[in-house]
């Protein structure tokens, strides 16, 4: 393994799961990360690379580790990371890292910033919006809403893990309700402001932007299920599962729909780049069919989690040069690929999630037999204690299963099978619904501009 590249992983979620299973086809596998991820041990010990258990958030930290290590190229995809400035630490000390800088990232630590830049260059995909930074800016703020008749979302600037959005009338059902949840935001968060949006009628979908700062080459658009229960009931989370379909667009969506997203993401990589910033990695755009078509709803500077599972499952090109790519520039076509199949992955989870678990839960995971039926296993938060047997630590989710297959519903099935087979312990929850057959007729059927279903589904 001489002649292979180092590579550093940052982070010991499922999504830097993912990535070591990718890079341990053909690197020497480095990782800073929170806890001993099973997955990520064992692909950087199979590479003979090496780890270390520290503060994967913390510049300072991960940069000394790149040092000792001697790494060649460093990949840097979580939130924190990003927002505490890991990529610029990194690239002062001459390393080739990949991910957005702080400053470039903002597009996703500071959602007023965001939704002001799409005003900027796009103002006829930005749904109506205010900002408020007093009470009184937010009672001001929701009435004009109130006196529209118009549902509300209400988000804090900063970053939350997924959890801080609040939606009407989910999750507040009075205007009143969402003066009093905007009003604790600024009252916690006394440095920042708060967002008051416009609750857009249609579906929530995501495309990741794959950029090299300059070119962008879409990944194919995910649809992921953030509620807790099936039905897609209960509080919201960091995402409970999701999908891709064969193609780059989704059942539900058209070639207009897609260039549009394409369109919307060049414009901002452009934006970002007028005073000189280069934002190179993955631009994460969420936005919603409606009726009156595209709308955006948020930006994210990194691959989801689970989307990035996903497509890191479909991608038909080797991981590190595409991480190579993206350093060099001159990103084409050519150098992005994907396999053409449907992918689904899923999330178990402890049952008090989202909120942290009250305990330490011991499962068992028949690691062999779930990959025999085609299925991945990436797992989270949790560790090994023994030859197929694990031990959930108190926050987040716990593994993720992930298939790939000629269409949805048979990628959710194969995933379902893997779990209800070969996980025991009994105390683990998850969807079943997530790419079931009836959860894409539902979906489809309510799709803005389509009439009795839709002949994609």
């Amino acid at each position: 393994m001489a002649d292979r590249k180092k590579f550093l992983i940052v982070g010991s979620g499922g999504r830097e799961s993912a990535f070591a299973t990718r890079l341990a086809e053909d690197t020497e596998l480095y990782a800073i990360m929170g806890h001993e991820n099973p997955t990520i041990v064992e692909c950087v010990d199979r590479t003979g690379g090496r780890y270390a258990i520290g503060d994967p958030n913390d510049p300072r930290s991960v940069t000394e580790f790149a040092i000792k290590c001697g790494i060649d190229y460093a990949f840097v995809n979580a939130d924190d990371p990003l927002a505490n400035g890991v990529v610029d630490s990194l690239l002062r000390e001459g390393f080739k890292a990949v991910g957005g800088t702080q400053k470039a990232t903002r597009i996703e630590w500071d959602k007023v910033y965001s939704i002001e830049m799409m005003q900027r260059v796009c103002p006829e995909f930005t749904p109506m919006y205010r900002i408020a930074k007093s009470t009184e800016e937010v009672i001001a703020g929701v009435g004009e809403f109130r006196s529209r008749g118009i549902d509300i979302v209400i988000k804090p600037q900063g970053l939350t893990g997924g959890k801080g959005v609040k939606v009407m009338p989910e999750h507040m059902q009075t205007y009143e309700d969402c003066i009093a949840y905007a009003s604790s935001l600024l009252a916690e968060r006394p440095k920042e402001r708060v967002l008051i949006v416009e609750r857009l009628e249609g579906i929530e979908f995501t495309i990741m932007g794959i950029t090299d700062g300059v070119n962008l080459i879409l990944s194919p658009a995910s649809y992921d299920y953030p509620f807790r229960y099936e039905g897609d009931r209960g509080p919201g989370t960091g995402g409970m599962g999701c999908f891709t379909d064969r193609e780059k667009k989704l059942p539900f969506m058209t070639d207009e729909d897609l260039e549009d997203c394409r369109a919307i993401m060049q414009k901002i990589i452009n934006e970002i780049n007028s005073d000189g910033t280069i934002f190179r990695g993955i631009l994460n755009g969420g936005f919603f069919k409606t009726e009156r078509g595209i709308r955006f709803m948020e930006f994210n500077g990194r691959f989801g989690d689970p989307e990035g599972l996903n497509i890191l499952s479909i991608l038909d090109v080797p991981f590190s040069n595409l991480i190579i790519k993206l350093w060099e520039g001159g990103l084409g076509d050519g150098d992005v690929a994907f396999i053409g199949q449907a992918s689904v992955t899923k999330y178990l989870v402890a049952g008090e999630y989202p909120d942290p678990s009250s305990q330490e839960l011991q499962f068992t995971v028949n690691e062999g037999a779930v990959n025999e039926l085609g299925v991945e296993i990436f797992f989270a938060a949790c560790v090994k204690i023994g030859k197929h047997e694990y031990k959930t630590l108190k926050k987040s989710r716990v593994v993720a299963f992930g298939a790939t297959a000629g269409t949805i519903n048979e990628a959710s099935e194969m995933v379902n099978s893997a779990i209800e087979e070969h996980v025991g312990g009994g105390l683990l929850e998850y969807r079943r619904d997530i790419g079931s057959a009836e959860s894409l007729d539902k979906l489809c059927s309510s799709a803005p501009g389509t009439v009795g279903g839709n002949r994609h589904c």
